[in-house]
């Protein structure tokens, strides 16, 4: 009751089978014939499947290449909620010593809980906090061994639940597939999908679902991790593709397209008839199928009818012998139907011939439900549609060619990024590299250490980059290293050591990059961070993998990394230095600052790249792209704003800054120029016309008035 078999409990997932997972199974394998330490802590995302894989390891006892010190493992999976269903802290420590007991008796036995973080709250919750303590101390003495499966987020939780647990149970961390593994994984899957939803899935359709949800991370409702999102995606996409086109037959509207597209009228007449025809038979098909639906629910109806017939027949007869204190049913009754009464042996007939037809109306209705689909199959578009949907991004943006897009890249960055064409051209080209080339090489997919003075678009290439890459800013993780100037700094960021305050919340970096694996991570200020951070950074930058405070390896190999300093500022703000004198004034400090071992990591300082000061002319085209934007903004009111080149390039004389570079000017507008274009809306809210804004030389100032169409 609270201890399943394994082999009873594979026998719950008849369609199971394990594909992508090999490595993974086998180093869990390889963990449970060891000596010592050989209970598993299983840790992974939600959605990873980690319990699909420890039941891989009954699976594979069926294979004869299974070596034999696993095959004469006995597997048995703890029914937490069965164990804890009576709330009877007395009653449930009774079973769990009995459980302890079973497991201590049966050689080479494996306890497995599936979700560890509920089982230790619900022994908590009963007065059973010893429980963990029992386990521990029975895989101390080597009675069994144990596999405790445990969620990310639940980690520390468990981990600190016994002084011991690090101790006794290696710690597995269970990663996201990627490549074939994850296309295997999801490919297998999706047959069983395609088996319920009894439409074929196009391997387009799959291809795109990884694509989607490997490149868009953020978006809600697709489980945690790969491969469940994929899964997921595929899932919601076969619902709605079929809830659509069981309204209209995807044919009928492909044959009124062409009948709109063709100008040969005997053409046109044979498609309409066409038309006709499908309209008809389709009209005629769910009428049937909707015939078997009414028989289904008439007849269980029915069905439930009798039995609560034979319900009232059994209570009647069972009070009738109470009533004549007699046990013994007549010779008739018995002869009727084994020990029922005739009447109930009747009602019993009719439900089995209810049953035996309802099981025939459903084979009608599978028949029917697969005439109707056979022409129907999920291609990649219903994928984008579906992801679409979901995210709210526009599905001709998911549709984008990749190849085009880093074709493009150069181009598209340099409409975000002014005045920077050599630094744009570097790191589109090691973008390029990063994403085609297919030398394996550790470290993160790019870094760059980016130098300048402030507003001159080092940040700003960083959120392009997460734009044109990833397609989304919110692929762009930030961090002020200015918050990390204390010495446990390093604590904050990859976690803080078993014992220590905020142990169990992790490192807020590694935490990060485990739940975002791929995306643009900007470092900004790195000169403020204390110089133990830079130990970390030579890591990364390194070897493209971090472990955290409870041993799990995070890798970095898909990040884009990206940091700035302030270093050298005095020397790029000063306006009698050349651009190549600044630069050769700030690499100098640069050398001073950090060590060379970091320096060198950047690709052997190829990709330290210096930011120029801005000149007047890019400054001017940044404030017409800021003008551009506001016409876009509010176009569908119908309304303009109008500023003319010679206001723009007075108004970029008088006000521009090196101090702050071109933040200042878009920050003006939005003080000085915005909150008169509102109020007008606020008071005014059905004007359409255009904003004239004209700059008054003497008072440095937009003088703006409206002009109604």
């Amino acid at each position: 009751m609270y201890l399943i078999r394994g082999r009873e409990y594979l026998a719950k997932h008849p369609n199971y089978s394990l594909v992508g997972r090999e490595n993974d199974l086998e180093r869990i394998s390889s963990i449970l014939i060891r000596r010592s330490s050989n209970s598993l802590l299983l840790s992974g995302p939600n959605g990873v499947g980690t319990s699909w894989l420890t039941l891989g390891l009954q699976a594979a006892k069926a294979n004869i290449d299974t070596p034999f010190d696993l095959i004469v493992k006995k597997l048995f999976w703890l029914n937490t909620d069965a164990l804890f269903s009576s709330g009877d802290s007395a009653k449930i420590n009774n079973e769990f010593q009995n459980i302890l007991k079973k497991l201590t008796q049966t050689s080479e036995s494996v306890l497995i809980i599936s979700d560890t973080a509920n089982f230790l709250e619900a022994a908590n919750n009963t007065g059973n906090a010893h429980f963990i303590n029992a386990l521990n101390n029975a895989d101390k003495l080597d009675n069994f061994q144990v596999i405790l499966e445990v969620r990310d987020e639940k980690l520390s939780s468990v981990l600190k639940a016994s002084t011991n647990m690090s101790e006794l149970y290696t710690l597995y961390d269970v990663k996201e597939p990627t490549g074939d593994n994850l296309n295997a994984i999801v490919t297998n899957v999706s047959k069983q999908l395609a088996m319920y939803h009894k439409i074929n899935i196009d391997i387009s359709a799959i291809d795109e679902a990884i694509h989607l949800t490997s490149k868009y991370r953020d978006s809600l409702g697709l489980g945690g991790a790969q491969p469940q999102r994929a899964i997921s995606l595929l899932d919601r996409a076969l619902a709605s593709y079929r809830q659509f086109t069981h309204k209209q037959h995807p044919k009928i509207a492909e044959l009124t397209a062409l009948i709109a597209k063709t100008t040969d009228e005997t053409a046109r007449l044979e498609l309409q008839h066409q038309l006709k025809q499908w309209q008809q038979d389709w009209q005629e098909l769910k009428a049937e199928i909707s015939k078997t639906y009414q028989y289904q629910r008439d007849a269980e109806s029915l069905r439930f009818k009798l039995q609560d017939e034979i319900t009232a027949l059994q209570e009647e007869e069972k009070n009738n012998q109470t009533a004549e204190s007699s046990s013994i049913k007549t010779f008739a009754q018995l002869t009727a139907g084994g020990f029922d009464s005739p009447a109930i042996t009747e009602l019993k007939e009719k439900i089995r011939q209810i049953d035996s037809e309802i099981n025939q109306n459903n084979e009608r209705h599978n028949q029917l439900v697969m005439l109707a689909n056979k022409d129907l199959r999920l291609m990649r578009q219903n994928v984008i549609s579906e992801f679409s949907q979901i995210s709210g991004i526009a599905a001709n943006k998911l549709d984008e060619n990749e190849v085009e897009n880093l074709i493009n890249l150069e181009k598209n960055l340099l409409t975000r990024i002014y005045g920077q064409d050599s630094i744009v051209k570097h790191v589109a080209n090691a973008v390029k590299v990063s994403k085609v080339d297919t030398i394996d090489e550790a470290g993160p997919a790019i870094s760059y250490l980016f130098l300048g003075p402030s507003g001159v678009g080092k940040t700003e290439m960083a959120k392009a980059l997460a734009q044109y890459v990833y397609g989304d800013e919110k692929s762009l993780v930030r961090f002020d290293m200015s918050e990390y100037m204390e010495k446990h700094a390093v604590a904050k960021l990859i976690g803080a050591p078993p014992g220590y305050e905020g142990f169990e919340a992790g490192g807020i970096l590694t935490n990060s990059v485990r739940k975002r694996p791929v995306g643009v991570y900007l470092f900004d200020e790195i000169e403020k961070a204390h110089p133990d951070v830079f130990n970390i950074f030579l890591q990364i930058l390194s070897d493209g993998r971090l472990t955290d405070n409870v041993g799990r390896t995070v890798d970095f190999s898909d990040i884009m990394i990206i940091m700035t300093s302030n270093i050298g500022q005095q020397y790029y703000l000063n306006t009698e230095l050349s651009d190549d004198n600044a630069k050769e004034l700030a690499s100098s400090e640069l050398n001073n600052t950090y060590r060379s071992e970091l320096l060198n990591r950047f690709n052997g300082r190829e990709n330290i790249l210096h930011f120029k000061r801005l000149p007047l002319t890019v400054i001017e085209r940044i404030i017409r792209r800021e003008i551009t934007k506001l016409n876009q903004s509010y176009q569908a009111r119908g309304l303009s704003i109008e500023m003319n080149d010679s206001c723009i390039s007075a108004f970029c004389y008088d006000h521009y800054d090196l101090v702050r570079g071109a933040r200042g000017l878009p920050g003006y507008i939005k003080t000085n120029i915005r909150p008169i274009i509102v109020n007008h809306i606020l008071h005014h809210p059905n004007d359409t016309g255009r904003f004239n804004a004209l700059y008054n030389k003497d008072s440095h100032k937009f003088e703006i008035t409206f002009s109604p169409n």
